[in-house]
């Protein structure tokens, strides 16, 4: 991003940060907005992207770092973005979307990822609730959890490198990549994207791009 920043610096802005911890997760929403003609805009987005898998075990064997740093990526950082959008942005006249990449782990339990799929719960439901918070404000904001399909990106790389004691359902993902059934991260984007602007959006909380 920031060689792309670069080069189209009239465009798109690279802000750091890191994620697991709460105070840049939210300082970097304030940052990115500023440098915003913020009462200019038509349209004002988040989408809260960042996720690990890890860590890929049972309960009973938890590393706990790796534990605080899940719940800090997964449930706390985009909570406190959204919480920064929502609290900067609440005066606008601009539409407002929250989008949070989530899984479809969130409705189905996995053994080996009881983390990831405890903290992907808390985010959809952390969708489904702000959603009723902004019922009847004068400019709700729109907050949509959305299930992105299985997509070839680091994380499957470390879900194929994991424990198969640990996650019993390994060897259906080594399949799938091996079969060619898992999607590109440019096509999983364009879908996602074509439905982040459609009017579809925020008409439901929890979505499976699949089912669109």
């Amino acid at each position: 991003l920031e060689g792309l920043a670069a080069r189209h610096p009239e465009r798109l802005l690279a802000v750091n940060a890191d994620l697991s911890d709460a105070s840049q997760a939210s300082a970097s929403i304030h940052t990115a907005l500023q440098q915003l003609p913020l009462p200019e805009c038509a349209t004002i987005t988040l989408i809260n992207n960042a996720g690990v898998v890890v860590p890929i075990a049972q309960a009973g064997h938890y590393p706990a770092g790796e534990v605080v740093k899940a719940v800090a990526v997964n449930v706390t950082a985009p909570l406190l973005a959204t919480d920064a959008l929502l609290s900067a942005t609440g005066h606008l006249p601009a539409r407002r979307r929250v989008l949070n990449i989530s899984s479809g782990a969130a409705a189905k339990a996995y053994p080996g990822w009881s983390v990831y799929c405890a903290t992907k719960a808390a985010l959809d439901h952390f969708s489904r609730s702000v959603a009723v918070e902004q019922e009847g404000k004068p400019n709700p904001a729109q907050i949509v959890a959305l299930y992105p399909g299985v997509v070839d990106t680091d994380m499957q790389r470390n879900i194929r490198a994991s424990d198969e004691g640990q996650f019993p359902q390994k060897a259906r993902f080594d399949a799938l990549k091996a079969d060619g059934a898992l999607s590109s991260p440019s096509d999983a984007a364009r879908k996602i994207v074509d439905y982040l602007v459609s009017p579809a959006f925020g008409q439901t909380q929890v979505v499976d791009i699949r089912e669109l």
